[in-house]
């Protein structure tokens, strides 16, 4: 059960939901999914070997009552049809069939990539502050912990394992949740692995995921604007409701030939990006637990300049196989690359370094199996 598929739009949250239902269907296991609304109001699609049905009506990557309704009634009748023996639920996606699992014995298993704290921290550290906007940075906070003690609290009294992607989000679940959390950290497909080749033309930076002002990558094209000593191009991959806003931050700063906006792509698209990159900006303001975009960048070798924030600040090992910067510190950001755009060298060592670490922490068979020996266990205990 998740809010938001590959089908939805670009994102590490859905390519981990994906991922791990490609390897429990390898492992030999029978996987059904059940999320929001296709974007084109589709119901149903089976194709890689498992159902995914969009329940309508529901918004796209967003939970409601509407959505725990009708989650429920489609998980009664795959039931009844062929009977569940556990539910894997990203976040709170589940919080609508609870009750009706626990009667059944039915155990479930909860992902979740964020908590109360990091929600509001991610909110505080992008809100808009004027005066007119004073309403936002009162009722939005009101909703998080709204949805906290609605949602969270009572999933977390119910459900049998919580699954944490990075350590750093194990303090937030000490409440409710004793003897039940693990921490998993994501894992990625490792690409093939590329020697270091040291580019002779303009230096490529790279963002990607989805673009929403918390991203931050407004910060990256500022920094290019301000960088004249370095020949600079700055590629943005990715689509979302903050995209029309950068374009505009583009033009209004006059380098719409340093900045290319790709949109979506596919797979294949971005991997040949990802090769062609020389550096891997991530200036996120967003408290995230482990985000994938960062492990992939590093998995094809690309120096990395991070916010030390969130689940990123338990991955890189500063000045080893990446750089840190003060989230939203543009005089950072732009040191940051200068310190890399200079020394070609230290680029090399970074890029190196970054593709060890991931073939040692962050392989995705190593994620479906720790997932899957938790998934087991906890079937098994009910039985």
């Amino acid at each position: 059960m998740t809010r938001s598929t590959l089908s939805h739009g670009f994102g590490g949250f859905q390519r981990q939901c994906i991922d791990l239902c490609d390897g429990f269907i390898e492992n030999g296991h029978d996987v059904t999914v059940i999320t929001t609304s296709h974007p084109e109001k589709i119901q149903k699609i089976n194709e890689k070997g498992y159902d995914v049905h969009f329940l309508n009506p529901s918004k796209p990557t967003k939970l409601s009552r509407t959505w725990f309704k009708e989650s429920k009634k489609i998980i009664q009748k795959i039931h009844d049809e062929n009977p569940i023996d556990i539910i894997h639920s990203n976040e709170f996606a589940s919080t609508g069939v609870l009750s009706w699992a626990n009667k059944r014995q039915i155990p479930i298993v909860l992902v979740c990539h964020g908590s109360l704290r990091t929600e509001l921290l991610s909110f505080l550290s992008s809100a808009d502050k004027r005066p007119r906007y004073w309403h936002w940075m009162l009722l939005t906070p009101i909703h998080l912990i709204r949805r906290c003690l609605i949602w969270e609290m009572p999933t977390r009294r119910k459900v049998d394992r919580i699954i944490l992607v990075s350590p750093t989000l194990e303090r937030d679940f000490s409440l409710f949740s004793k003897n039940k959390v693990r921490v998993i950290e994501n894992g990625i497909e490792l690409p093939e692995k590329r020697e270091y080749v040291e580019n002779k033309g303009p230096l490529k930076l790279l963002c990607t995921g989805r673009a929403d002002k918390q991203k931050g990558f407004q910060k990256a094209i500022m920094a290019v604007s301000q960088i004249t000593d370095l020949e600079l191009e700055l590629e943005i991959v990715g689509t979302g409701s903050y995209l029309n806003d950068l374009k505009i931050l583009v033009q209004k700063l006059k380098i719409g030939e340093k900045v290319t906006f790709h949109g979506r792509v596919s797979d294949e698209d971005l991997s040949k990006i990802y090769s062609e990159a020389d550096i891997y900006l991530i200036p996120t303001m967003r408290y995230e637990g482990l985000p994938l975009a960062l492990l992939e960048a590093m998995a094809h070798g690309i120096p990395t300049i991070s916010s030390k924030i969130g689940g990123n600040s338990d991955v890189i090992t500063h000045d080893s196989d990446g750089l840190f910067i003060r989230p939203g510190d543009l005089e950072e950001l732009i040191a940051g690359i200068r310190k890399l755009g200079n020394n070609s060298e230290l680029r090399k060592r970074i890029s190196m370094a970054a593709r060890e670490t991931t073939e040692k922490r962050f392989d995705k068979n190593r994620m479906v199996k720790e997932t899957l020996q938790i998934l087991e266990t906890v079937n098994g205990e009910k039985d």
